[in-house]
Parts: structure tokens; C-alpha cells; sequence
């Protein structure tokens, strides 16, 4: 640190220059990031992504069942457990929901690819969404099912009504879903984009038009698949689905190796470590392969057979290769509460340790951060590939089973991995020998950082005339007590009392400040609270009365028109940091004096069209600023859309100011008042 003189020839501090950008970064930041963003945000690849998560209840809820069909047996070892009527009612909910798994993904694969055409459509001019979803489940079936529904010879009745290809409606048809809901939109939206359409009177009631209009368009994409089919099965004698299955299927067994899951592990991490949401990019090429993984193994469990494909979702995902998060950084926030003597470090392991259970791990990544900061590069990126060679390892050497279930990616890792594998108990040992891998290998990296970021917070508070933090680990109060009590040397025994002292006293200065700040959050909560019911009250006696309800409410502040109410949405992609931050923003007006003028909501992104009609301000998390152009492209004329750093955001989650400050960029907050 240099010193220069001022006016009065005193002594100050200088502050150290801003450090330049490294020219890796620099390089990566222009060449790559932009690249990996036009991939993340494709539209077909995002269609895929919003399709599977629209049918993610099917299939949970699916899995559901087939736990409560298949595991109990297992455990007993006696496939006729149940009476035959309780194993049909359950093999029945089974085959209707998971069974026609292919049928919904390509619904919902068509529904969101049409939703993004309709965003380029003439002013006045969009598909019917629900019309072209249920074209794609028609054409689907035509690619599907072969002759299952031919006529008798007298062409009076159906025939082989019970030999419908029930395997081509499910995981076996994934490809096929994907054909057709990418490119059914596009034959839909011909004769809409050039009006080629049956036109009504306009007395005539517009649902009554509408279902006339959507006749054209239906029946054209409907008769390119249904002509496909039949032109296909007649020549090769086979299903198009079929077909496709038979000739992509020597693929799975190379996808299940263990150099692919390494390689997907290695690309998802190094993508996420430079900033853009790795699991977007992979897990969308794959989604087909994944839930076909799955199926397979249901079918394996079901007949008493080892369950043995690695490649399922949540398994190859969220509890094993990224447990805790992209980078493997469950034990993250473990190692900054341990053995970080950093103020911030500590408070991010702190904020970040509840989270990461399940699966959120945001408030690590730009907290410490994570992300771009080359200290973590090399546990980051080589510790999934770890975790994934070590799941694959319990499977094929110990007999382990892969998922024959679906669990929600929020759910705890090994709560998740015991029940989607059916109770393997093996589960769970493979749960601690990652961890303890993760966390042995992660100790230095985050030692080296710690006394990085410590000489950083000692600069800092030179710069600025602040006291010198305290700097101390749990391990630090340990070794300072031994010492008062064991050391031969007295003064060192003395001084060890001293900072032992110190250390204790700040530690119960900020229990005691910090069961302030949660006493005052508790009390501005109450007030709103009982703001909203006195509001209420005053409504229904204003309704009761006949008179309005300004007149009614004396002691309450007047209500903002619903055109004038600041309505603010926060997007991430899980839902889980937008609704912290959230949260946060509602303190801050609360806390203002403005909680009635301002509505603080948060969506994951795929899941936020409807909210973000209404919204005038949209704040993006750093993960989905990349979709930022959709975003606008979609929203109200007039609504603002903003994107965030890292680091700003996650402070922003915890502190209602610094939300309240990334809101004022956008907003002038103070004319609400």
C-alpha cells in the first residue's frame, strides 16, 4: 500500500488501483460466451427443455406409482405380492401416464416450438396452440402405430384394437416425438402466417370462427405425417418409429459408457464455470436418450432384472455428477463455515448451506464466486467427472440400480437417490464416498482463496479508514483455547486469552445484532400483515355500506390504481434464487413505507409468460440473462427488462437495500411515494 500527502501534508492510504480483467477472461468473454449463449438460448433446444418440463408431472407422478408396483415386491422377493387386481389397477395408471410418455413430449414439444413462431407472426395472426399440440399428438400416432386399426373385410368394423404397439407410445418413440414437435409447428404455421384459412361472418361468435379457422391448418399438418406413415410402413413394412428406434439404438449402449458421462460431467461444468447454464446446453441434446434410459430400467426392475442404464435425469444430473450444483459444490458451503477466516466467505457458507441441499447452489457460485474465478477451475470442472465415474462404478461393479424412478432435481441427493433407485441402500454409500471425495479435494482451493480474499478485506478496510477485520475460523477459537490453557510460554497463554476474548465478544456482538435484524423483519412483516387484513376489513365494510372503499379506509394509505402498482418480476431458472430475491425486494418497500404500491413476484424461466404479462419491471438472474432478447421480444410494450452480475445478485437475495438499489436502476422508486 502506497501513501501520498494531502493539503495539510497528513499521511492518507491510497487506494489500490482496480484490478485489470485477465486476458483469458477477456478472450473467453468475447469468443465463447457468445456462442454458448446463441446455443442456450436456440429455440429448438429450448423448446425441448420447456416440453420435458411441462410433462415432469407425468412422469414423477408415474414413477410414483410404479414404486408402489414394483419395490415392495422386490423387497420381498415375491413378484405376486398383491392380488391380481391390485397389480392391474396399478399396471393400468402406469401404462396411461408413462406408457404415453412419447404422445405428451411431443405435444408439449409443439405447444412451446409454435409459442416461439407465434412471437414473429403479423400483428393479429397466431396459431392456436392447443390445436397444434393436439395436430402433433394425431401425427405422432400416425408415425406410431401401424395397422393397429385396420377394418375387418367388410370394412364395417376396427380389428387389433388390443394389439396397439403400447412400446412405441412411450420411451421408444422419444425420437420420434422430437421430429414431430419441432417440425409439425412449422407446416401448422403456413396457412396461418399467409391467412389460407375458412372465414366466417363476423357476427358469427368468435370461438365458433375460431374452430373454423384452425380446421385448415390441423387437417395439412395432420395429412403430411398420416401420408409420411403410411408411404413409410407400406415400403419398409416397419413403423417410422420403429425404424428410427432400430437404427439409433446402438447408440444407447455408447451414451451409457463411462467416457460420455465423463464428457458430459466435463461440458456442463466448464460451460457453467464461464458464466452460461451448462445444464441448458447438454441436458437438452440428451432428454430423449435419458427418459428412454429410464424406461428400460423400469422394465428390467419390473421383471426382477438388474436396472443397470446410468444415463436417467436426476441421476446423471443433480445427484451425482453436479451434486449440490454444477461443479459438485455440496461441500461448498460446509468448507466456508469450517475453515474460511474471511467475514464473507463464512457469510456465504452460511446463506448458501440450507440451499444447496437442494440443489441451489447460486448464492456459492456468485457469493464467493465461483464462477470465472480460476482459484476453483480444476475441482469444478474434474470433480463431477469424479462423481460420475463413481455412480457408474456402483452400478456396474457392485450391482447398484440406476433410476426406475423420477424424483423431483430439488429433492435432497440421497433422499433422492434411495428413492429413485427403488431403496438401494448402496445409494447412500455412494452418496458418502462422493462427498467426502468432494470434500477432501476442495479443501486446498478453498484455503488458498480464504487467505486471498482476507488480505483483500484487509486492503479494503485500510482504503477506507475501516477497523482490520477480525479474522477467525471455527478451528482458530479450538486452537486459541488449547493454547490459554496448555501452553508452557505465559504470554503466550495471555495472548491467546486476549484474542480468544476478542474474538468471542464480536461473535456475541453479532448474535446480538443479528437477532435485531430478524426482530425488526419479524415486526415490518407484522405490520403488513396486519396492514392487508385492516385493508380487507375496510373493503368488505365499503362493500357492505355501498360506499367505496377510500371512503371507508380512513387510518389507511389510499390504493394505487392497478395501472399505477409497480409489479416487478424476478426469473431464474429454478425459481429458487428469484424467490429469495423476491423476498428481499418486498422488505425493502415494506420497510419503505410503499408494500401496497409494488408487487414482488418470482418465476423460473419457461414458466413465466403468464407473469410477466403484468409485469412492468423484469429482473433477470445471471443465468437466464442470456434469453434476455426472448424476454423482451415477449413482453408488454413499456415493461423493462433488466439483467444482473453475480455477485450483486446473490448480496441482493439476503439484503433488502442492495435489491432495492438494482431496482432503482430501472425504476425512479421515489415518485411511488
Amino acid at each position: 500500500m502506497s501513501e501520498i500527502k494531502n493539503s495539510t501534508g497528513k499521511n492518507e492510504v491510497k487506494a489500490p488501483k482496480a484490478p485489470k480483467e485477465p486476458k483469458v477472461q477477456m478472450w473467453i468473454e468475447k469468443h465463447v460466451v457468445p456462442v454458448l449463449k446463441v446455443i442456450a438460448a436456440n429455440k429448438f433446444l429450448r423448446s425441448l427443455m420447456e416440453g420435458f418440463y411441462a410433462i415432469l408431472p407425468i412422469i414423477i407422478f408415474s414413477s410414483i406409482d410404479g414404486i408402489i408396483m414394483w419395490v415392495p415386491p422386490a423387497f420381498a422377493n415375491n413378484p405376486t405380492l398383491y392380488p391380481v387386481a391390485v397389480r392391474q389397477v396399478l399396471n393400468t395408471l402406469y401404462q396411461f401416464t408413462m406408457g404415453f410418455s412419447g404422445l405428451w413430449f411431443t405435444m408439449a414439444i409443439a405447444y412451446q416450438m409454435a409459442d416461439k413462431l407465434n412471437a414473429n407472426m403479423p400483428f393479429g395472426r397466431k396459431m392456436n396452440l392447443l390445436m397444434v399440440a393436439f395436430a402433433a399428438g394425431s401425427s405422432y400416432i400416425f408415425l406410431s402405430l401401424g395397422y393397429a386399426w385396420a377394418l375387418s373385410s367388410d370394412g364395417t368394423t376396427t380389428e387389433n384394437i388390443g394389439s396397439i404397439m403400447m412400446s412405441n407410445m412411450g420411451a421408444t418413440g422419444m425420437l420420434t416425438s422430437i421430429i414431430v414437435g419441432l417440425t409439425l409447428p412449422y407446416i401448422f404455421w403456413l396457412p396461418v402466417r399467409f391467412n389460407v384459412t375458412i372465414r366466417l361472418p363476423k357476427a358469427v361468435p368468435q370461438g365458433v370462427s375460431q374452430s373454423f379457422a384452425d380446421i385448415i391448418p390441423y387437417g395439412l399438418a395432420c395429412m403430411v405425417y398420416w401420408g409420411f406413415g403410411w408411404i413409410f410402413l407400406g415400403t419398409m413394412h416397419v413403423t417410422f418409429t420403429e425404424a428410427l428406434f432400430k437404427i439409433i439404438q446402438p447408440v444407447f449402449n455408447g451414451l451409457d459408457s463411462y467416457g460420455f458421462l465423463a464428457a458430459i460431467a466435463f461440458i456442463t461444468a466448464a460451460i457453467w464455470f464461464i458464466g452460461v447454464h451448462g445444464p441448458s446446453v447438454t441436458r437438452s441434446f440428451l432428454t430423449s436418450f435419458m427418459y428412454s434410459n429410464l424406461a428400460n430400467n423400469q422394465t428390467l426392475f419390473a421383471q426382477g432384472l438388474h436396472p443397470h442404464w446410468a444415463l436417467t435425469y436426476e441421476f446423471s444430473y443433480d445427484f451425482t455428477s453436479t451434486l449440490g450444483g454444477t461443479g459438485a459444490t455440496f461441500v461448498i458451503p460446509i468448507l466456508f463455515i469450517l475453515f474460511c477466516k474471511s467475514k464473507r466467505l463464512k457469510a456465504v457458507g452460511i446463506a448458501s448451506y440450507i440451499p444447496i441441499w437442494f440443489q441451489v447452489n447460486e448464492p456459492a457460485l456468485f457469493g464467493a464466486p465461483m464462477i470465472l474465478n480460476p482459484i476453483f477451475f480444476i475441482p469444478f470442472v474434474i470433480l463431477p467427472i469424479i462423481n460420475i465415474i463413481a455412480y457408474k462404478l456402483f452400478i456396474t461393479a457392485f450391482g447398484m440400480n440406476g433410476a426406475i424412478a423420477d424424483v423431483p432435481w430439488s429433492m435432497p441427493a440421497p433422499v433422492g437417490l434411495y428413492i429413485g433407485s427403488g431403496g438401494d441402500y448402496l445409494t447412500l454409500l455412494l452418496w458418502l464416498v462422493m462427498i467426502t471425495i468432494d470434500f477432501f479435494a476442495y479443501i486446498p482451493f478453498v484455503l488458498i482463496y480464504d487467505r486471498m480474499t482476507c488480505s483483500e478485506e484487509v486492503e479494503q478496510a485500510m482504503a477506507t479508514g475501516q477497523p482490520i477485520p477480525l479474522h477467525y475460523s471455527l478451528f482458530t477459537l479450538a486452537y486459541l483455547r488449547m493454547t490459554s490453557v496448555m501452553n508452557a510460554s505465559k504470554p503466550k497463554r495471555d495472548d491467546a486469552k486476549g484474542k480468544y476474548a476478542e474474538i468471542k465478544q464480536e461473535i456475541k456482538q453479532n448474535k446480538i445484532d443479528n437477532k435485531a435484524r430478524k426482530a425488526e423483519e419479524k415486526e415490518m412483516e407484522r405490520q403488513e400483515v396486519e396492514r392487508m387484513k385492516a385493508e380487507k376489513i375496510a373493503k368488505r365494510a365499503a362493500k357492505k355500506a355501498g360506499t367505496s372503499a377510500e371512503a371507508a379506509t380512513v387510518d389507511q394509505p389510499k390504493q394505487v390504481d392497478k395501472g399505477d402498482k409497480l409489479n416487478i418480476l424476478v426469473i431464474c431458472i429454478g425459481a429458487g434464487s428469484s424467490a429469495m430475491f423476491a423476498n428481499s425486494a418486498r422488505k425493502a418497500f415494506v420497510a419503505a413505507g410503499m408494500g401496497d404500491k409494488v408487487s414482488v413476484d418470482s418465476a423460473s424461466f419457461g414458466a413465466h409468460a403468464d407473469k410477466e404479462k403484468v409485469a412492468n419491471l423484469v429482473i433477470l438472474s445471471p443465468q437466464v440473462k442470456m434469453y434476455v432478447d426472448d424476454i423482451k421480444a415477449t413482453a408488454n410494450k413499456g415493461t423493462q427488462v433488466i439483467t444482473t452480475n453475480g455477485k450483486d445478485y446473490v448480496a441482493a437475495t439476503r439484503d433488502p437495500n442492495i435489491a432495492m438499489d438494482i431496482i432503482k436502476t430501472a425504476v425512479d422508486v421515489d415518485s411511488l411515494k
